[in-house]
Order: C-alpha cells, then sequence, then structure tokens
C-alpha cells in the first residue's frame, strides 16, 4: 500500500485541481442584448482592428466575428470590410504598404463616418492573446476593446473584454460550427480553420456584445 501512495496522490492531484485549476465552464447562452432606440445608429462600418496581441491573424479573425455579430445576430445593416478597406485607402491616397491601422490613428471619426456613407463606426483592438499548455491541460487568455462612435464622432458604447479560459488538451471546437450560417469573408474563414484563436475569439465577442443594442 505504501509503494502506490505517491501514485493515487499524483492523480488525484490531477483530477482533483491540486495543482492545476480546473476549466470553467461557460454558460450556454449569454445574456439578451437590450433593444437599440429609433436614434441608435443602424448603418454601421467595422473598421480595421488594431492588434498588440502577438498573433498575426487575430485582428482580422477578431473583425469578420463581429461584423457576422453586428449583421446576423443583432440585425444591423453592415457595409462589407473590404469596401470599407477600399474607401479609406481611396479617400487617404495610402498604397497597400501602409497599414490601414497607421492611416486610421490619423483621422477623425466623424470624417471617416462621412467617407463611409455611414452612421456609425465600431472600432477595436486585440490586446493579448497568450495560450499555455501544461501536459494535458491548457489556459488561454484573451483581451480585447471595442467601441461605437456615431457620425458626429461622439462615443456611444465602449467594452474591455479580459477572458480567461481553461480546458483540457483534446481538442477544439471546430469554429465552422459556430459560423455555420455564414457571414464570414473566405479569406478570414480560412484563418479562423488554421488559428488557435478562433474559438476563444468567437467565445469573446459573443460575450463582449452581449450588452450591446440589437435591431432585431
Amino acid at each position: 500500500m505504501k509503494k502506490i501512495a505517491p501514485f493515487c496522490s499524483a492523480v488525484l492531484i490531477i483530477f482533483t485541481g491540486g495543482c492545476l485549476p480546473l476549466p470553467r465552464e461557460r454558460p450556454a447562452h449569454f445574456a439578451v442584448a437590450p433593444k437599440a432606440d429609433a436614434n441608435f445608429p443602424n448603418r454601421l462600418a467595422v473598421l480595421p482592428f488594431g492588434n498588440s496581441s502577438g498573433n498575426p491573424d487575430g485582428s482580422i479573425i477578431l473583425r469578420a466575428l463581429v461584423v457576422r455579430k453586428l449583421e446576423q445576430d443583432l440585425g444591423f445593416t453592415l457595409q462589407r470590410m473590404d469596401e470599407t478597406d477600399a474607401t479609406i485607402r481611396d479617400r487617404t491616397l495610402s498604397g497597400p504598404e501602409i497599414p490601414l491601422q497607421v492611416v486610421l490613428a490619423r483621422q477623425d471619426p466623424a470624417i471617416l463616418a462621412r467617407w463611409l456613407g455611414v452612421e456609425g463606426l465600431l472600432h477595436g483592438k486585440l490586446i493579448d492573446y497568450t495560450k499555455a499548455k501544461v501536459t494535458i491541460y491548457e489556459r488561454s487568455h484573451v483581451k480585447a476593446h471595442f467601441w461605437l462612435t456615431d457620425a458626429a464622432g461622439k462615443k456611444l458604447w465602449d467594452t474591455v473584454k479580459d477572458s480567461e479560459e481553461g480546458a483540457l488538451a483534446a481538442g477544439s471546437t471546430s469554429i465552422e460550427s459556430h459560423v455555420s450560417g455564414g457571414g464570414i469573408p473566405p479569406e478570414a474563414l480560412d484563418k479562423m480553420r488554421r488559428s488557435e484563436l478562433s474559438e476563444e475569439a468567437y467565445n469573446l465577442v459573443e460575450d463582449a456584445f452581449s450588452g450591446f443594442p440589437r435591431r432585431n
């Protein structure tokens, strides 16, 4: 009995969370968003997101998920991302060698809204994304900032989400099971399939926009 005690202790540590925190279960449904009033912007453009996370595709994935969330789930009218990007480059005479995030940093939101012909601009930045794996356990940390400005450049909504998830390292849910209804451009969907960020980014968007006013 003495010989197997260390082994039993090791098993108990792993499966009871003695050394590693057990994964938290995510709620099956997020809170229902409040109804937007008549003066809330309806025609929106989601600007290219900033990215300081170290994940090169993270901001592209996050932006596509936000566009899908606003259009399909919350009922807003969204400008296509490629149209938004092309208009900004055309208006600012900036070539592809200059990142759009750099171009946007020098522009006034009210002027951008007028150029794009929209009533509101959704801004965003992916701040952090890290993933650590210890034996059979993984922990992911995602942080992002989102805010909405109206046609006059006034900030109407703002949220920073800092989520942390844990899970047994036995594979993750396919992102396509979440976005099966479409609404994701092929290029962004391809990045989602290949990125370890996709599942965490989807959950973060669902959480962040649970309090965003809805049109439908």
